[in-house]
């Protein structure tokens, strides 16, 4: 929750001529209309895509570079029994790309193997240990690398100079390219103007579009089984990928996401997710939100390549035995406990560090020797929402720090980290998460440089920070049908955030509550002039809690929670100030 008393609160701006033009042709609120025009959404036809998406709305597949050439490479591995390794992330992205392309080549006789990185020993990615472990089992004749592999080129030549063909499906940045003979699927890398508007695809949602091309060149050969391969039911996977990678969810990840949660909240869960679910409190008549996505499943699958082998998730999302993913879901839900305690004591000690040395910097840049390399990513996360910065923390991995950064206020990590990069070993990601490896003895000039770089991308900014609203709300209009409006503008995410709320001169009817293990949080309730009650909650919000009797003006997202099984309506506050006196 962000500080008392602030000033500066502005409405997000939009074209008042818009919104309304959308409100008479749409039969919708005026509140979603302005929110929709707030998102550049300028017309009937574009609000209605963005509210009512189709799959029809997605682009042809082969439309991206290289779908053509890895098409062929798996249709050969498929025609002659070709032997094939799936190397992946270990992060949620990488569990869900290698369990959607094994489960369409499973259909068509084929059983890869699948390897994933174990973090303390082989690294990220196509690491040659990982490449030793491969090939110390069997030979094979492809081997395809997903959410990894765009800066492997010394390990992809030597696959290749073993004769053995790669194929590389990954979305991140490339800081030295792959040789030119290797198939590689990556938006980021092409020179084709037309895969611009793929770059906001994440690994899983690029095998979705491999997957597809797939399927369609096998249907016009009359292959039955691709004709009865239903490809949208495991928009599920990619759902859960594009969430946990935090890509921007409007075009087509709005549509894969807009169709995911209905198959992730149909009746019939893969049981793999149902049990996860089940490990995560998540009962079967709960809708999942893509909050519960970002706070309860991703951690969940998350944890096992942090702390142990993340093949673990993979085997519980592949499994077709309840039971048996059951046993795996509530492993990794152990495994998650014993991330948050370790995550709980670094934070802690990280959170003083900032306060006491960091408090006025631009961007926080922390390490420690002790800290796990494996949970520091969450972290990042963390103060970076906290605090409203760009943040980067680092723990020990062998004889480098290695860590994760994460974005706020929209900055471009790739364009901050190009500034810095002579200072580091390896780094990669996307705009708005980032690893990156660095030799312990150059920390402390790159925290000076990386805030640096973060101050002139920023401009003047820094000194102009406002808090913005997307409308003002009476609190009596929060209505059944005023959610269903807002519910039609899920799921929220990059480019397509929760909506924020501005209510003016309310007064809080009880005493305020702190709650949470450790009192950090904070509710209490609001009454309309009509004597209708609403609960507030304010996350970490207990030192910092609203006088009663006093009117106030809150800015909060509204929110359908369940405790209990019981569903209601609720705010979530972001900040308070005292209502100006006219």
């Amino acid at each position: 929750m962000q500080a008392i008393n602030e000033k500066n609160w502005i409405q997000i701006s939009y074209k008042k001529s818009i919104a309304e033009s959308l409100y008479k042709s749409l039969n919708i609120g005026f509140p979603l209309c302005v929110i929709l025009a707030q998102r550049e959404i300028r017309s009937k036809e574009e609000a209605e895509k963005f509210l009512w998406p189709k799959l029809t709305y997605l682009d042809d597949p082969f439309r991206i570079k290289n779908i053509d050439r890895a098409v062929d490479i798996l249709s050969r591995v498929i025609e002659h029994n070709l032997r094939i390794a799936i190397v992946g992330d270990y992060d949620v992205d990488g569990i869900t790309s290698i369990t959607l392309l094994i489960n369409v080549l499973k259909t068509f006789g084929i059983s890869p193997n699948f390897f994933v990185p174990r973090r303390a020993c082989e690294g990220y990615g196509l690491s040659s240990e990982i490449i030793e472990r491969i090939l110390s089992k069997k030979k094979y004749d492809v081997v395809v690398t997903l959410d990894c592999g765009t800066n492997s080129a010394e390990e992809v030549d030597f696959l290749q100079k073993n004769g053995i063909e790669v194929l590389i499906v990954d979305h991140h940045q490339a800081q030295i390219l792959p040789v030119a003979k290797c198939c590689i699927i990556n938006p980021h890398i092409s020179e084709n103007n037309d895969d611009d508007k793929y770059k906001t695809l994440c690994s899983v949602g690029l095998v979705f579009k491999l997957c597809c091309a797939l399927l369609r060149t096998l249907r016009k050969k009359n292959d039955q089984r691709a004709i009865n391969y239903q490809l949208k039911h495991d928009l599920d996977l990619v759902t859960l990928g594009t969430i946990a990678d935090m890509m921007r969810l409007v075009g087509e990840n709005r549509v894969f996401c807009k169709f995911g949660l209905k198959i992730l909240n149909g009746k019939f869960r893969r049981p793999g997710i149902e049990a996860l679910c089940k490990s995560a409190d998540i009962h079967a008549e709960t809708n999942i939100h893509q909050s519960d996505i970002s706070f309860k499943l991703c951690p969940r699958l998350n944890a096992c390549g942090r702390l142990r082998d993340a093949v673990l998730p993979v085997k519980m999302m592949l499994s077709d035995n309840f039971d048996e993913a059951m046993t795996y879901a509530y492993e990794l839900d152990e495994t998650n406990k014993e991330r948050q305690l370790i995550e709980k004591e670094i934070t802690q000690q990280a959170d003083k560090i900032v306060k006491t040395c960091y408090a006025d910097d631009s961007a926080i840049v922390l390490y420690n020797k002790n800290w796990h390399a494996g949970v520091v990513g969450i972290i990042s996360g963390k103060f970076a929402r906290d605090y409203s910065k760009p943040c980067i923390v680092l723990g020990n991995e062998r004889d480098l720090a290695k860590g994760s950064g994460r974005s706020a206020n929209g900055i471009n990590l790739i364009d901050i980290l190009g500034d810095c990069s002579p200072l580091l070993e390896a780094w990669g990601g996307h705009p708005y998460a980032v690893g990156i490896s660095i030799s312990p003895k150059n920390i402390d000039e790159f925290r000076i440089k990386f805030n640096a770089a973060v101050e002139k991308y920023l401009g003047n900014a820094l000194q102009q920070i406002k808090s913005e609203y997307d409308y003002e709300l009476e609190l009596e209009a929060i209505s059944n049908g005023f959610m269903e409006e807002l519910e039609m503008l899920q799921p929220f995410g990059q480019k397509n955030p929760e909506p924020i709320f501005l209510l003016r001169n309310i007064k809080i009817s009880n005493l305020p509550e702190s709650f949470g293990v450790q009192k950090n949080h904070v509710k209490f309730w609001l009454a309309d002039k009509y004597s209708k009650r609403m609960l507030v909650i304010g996350w970490n919000g207990a030192s910092n809690i609203p006088p009663i009797n006093t009117p106030l003006d809150i800015m909060a997202t509204v929110n359908r929670e369940t405790w209990n099984r019981i569903h209601s309506t609720c705010l979530h506050m972001i900040s308070w100030r005292m209502t100006e006196r006219e």
